[in-house]
């Protein structure tokens, strides 16, 4: 079996096994041994992917199940208590739930802690319209009739989304309230976690100045994210995963941007979502003139922090209509850079970032 794609393939398909095995993670690890089996072994369909990796490699054929539950239930997939990836991943299936004759979708929890759905969880269940129980299986059970529905979202190939999911992320985006039109500025001040790009207050003051309004998603409750992003004419921000939550709600009518935090292609996945609900490409802006990083690594990625060209950034603004007046932008001051960096390093785990300017291939 490869990875689920969009189009075709089992990402699309509903299986019934009969008196299949639920095998919750034994170890709590990246790629967790887990998932579903019946007397025809390992069900694939069952599986996990992200990008062209299985995430979840299969248990044991012999685990003994502690339980037997009897009647028709549904294979949910692997529960992880992270936003983005609860959001992309657990929720892959959710094209599958709402049906009227299960009585309960089954996940098996990433790690022991995850017991049940809670806050935003179960406001995204609810803006789903579903109303199947959920269970949370932490040992091993038997279901005597058991729907596996195939992987219709994701990271990879299949963050453009099956069609059976880009609808059903249409019908909860008409049960999303409306919000007045306007254009806004995703911003990662208030997020505490590591990487990001330095100076970012600069970016909000700029965008304020050019009209935009500057959300803080971690601030707001997730059927408020939504009516925002829902309502919003132009979308731009630093890349990261609160674009695949305005993505679960955007539309081709909509503009988005993403700005660039690290050199990689770690925006990928969320592009591909984008254009999968708008049938357009988003605007990727390469502003990046450095990488501050741990001196002994290589590569950018989520805990790197990108050091931006802002006139090269204003410029690239203006020429996609997302700002009328590039000259009225103003770079980070001297002070502000110094104070964000200094707050880089204290978020850095070891004694400190270094500068890696970005190499670029028409430089003298």
């Amino acid at each position: 079996m490869s990875e689920p794609l969009p189009d075709e393939g089992w990402s699309r398909e509903i299986i019934l096994l009969k008196n299949a095995v639920i095998c919750p993670p034994t170890a709590t690890v990246l790629r967790p041994p887990c998932g579903v089996y019946s007397a025809d072994g390992d069900c694939l369909h069952a599986s996990l992917w992200r990008g062209g990796v299985r995430m979840t490699v299969g248990g044991s054929p012999d685990t003994v199940p502690t339980a037997k539950i009897s009647g028709r239930h549904m294979w949910g997939g692997l529960f992880y208590g992270h936003f983005g990836h609860f959001m992309t991943e657990t929720m892959s299936r959710c094209w599958a739930f709402d049906r009227d004759d299960i009585e309960s979708v089954i996940f098996v929890p990433k790690h022991g802690k995850l017991t049940d759905f809670r806050a935003y969880r179960l406001d995204y269940w609810n803006l789903l319209g579903l109303t199947a129980e959920i269970n949370v299986a932490h040992e091993a059970i038997e279901v005597e009739e058991l729907l596996v529905p195939g992987q219709g979202f994701g990271l990879g190939k299949i963050a453009r989304g099956t069609p059976e999911y880009r609808e059903t992320m249409r019908k909860l985006t008409v049960r999303v309230p409306d919000d007045e039109p306007r254009k806004i500025y995703i911003s990662r001040t208030k997020f505490f976690g590591r990487g990001g790009v330095l100076a970012e207050q600069a970016l909000e003051e700029n965008f304020t100045r050019q009209g935009y309004t500057v959300i803080n998603p971690e601030r707001m409750p997730l059927v408020d994210q939504l009516r925002v992003y829902k309502s919003a004419t132009h979308i731009v921000g630093v890349d990261s995963s609160a674009f695949h939550i305005a993505g679960m709600v955007a539309n081709p009518s909509q503009e988005y941007a993403f700005i660039l935090r690290r050199d990689n292609n770690a925006h990928d996945s969320i592009a591909l979502q984008i254009e999968g609900m708008t049938g357009k490409s988003p605007h990727i802006i390469d502003a990046l003139a450095a990488n501050w990083m741990e001196e002994a690594q290589i590569r950018s990625n989520h805990l790197s922090w990108g050091e931006l060209d802002h006139e090269v950034l204003a410029r690239k603004l203006q020429e996609i209509d997302f700002i009328q007046d590039a000259g009225i932008w103003e770079a980070p001051s001297k002070e502000l850079m110094e104070s964000s960096i200094d707050y880089a390093n204290t978020r850095s785990l070891t004694e400190g970032l270094v500068r890696k300017p970005i190499e670029r291939l028409n430089d003298a």
